[in-house]
């Protein structure tokens, strides 16, 4: 993964140590540095002007509709909508059919959600 410099973004950090305009700089998919008018040479460079960074989002209720009602929406969609608004995680509501409340239909949402986007 190349590395990528944000620029000029207001950085929210949840614990309240860090919420102004900044830089980051993230390397091999890690956040390397975050600060001020940082001038490290990157693959590529974002300007954030106008744009908040901040952790992921976690939607703690989400109908995931799978299994039993595909036809609203299917993992894959849902998880595409919820990256679609910064969210990183969801926690899926047991409203499907059969319920979600067996060990087998629980095991087989993670096994469906592999490839999506956020993390089920």
């Amino acid at each position: 993964m190349g590395s990528i410099l944000i620029k000029n973004a207001r950085i929210i950090d949840p614990s309240g140590e860090f919420d102004r305009k900044g830089d980051i700089y993230v390397g091999g998919g890690v956040i390397i540095s975050i600060g001020e008018n940082l001038t490290m040479e990157a693959e590529n460079v974002i300007d954030a002007t106008g744009l908040i960074a901040a952790p992921g989002l976690v939607d703690m209720h989400v109908h995931l509709r799978d299994p039993g009602f595909t036809h609203k929406d299917d993992i894959n969609s849902v998880c595409d909508a919820a990256a679609a608004g910064g969210v990183t995680s969801i926690v899926a509501m047991p409203n499907t059919n059969p319920v979600s409340d067996y060990v087998a239909t629980i095991k087989s949402i993670p096994s469906k959600a592999n490839e999506a986007k956020v993390r089920v």
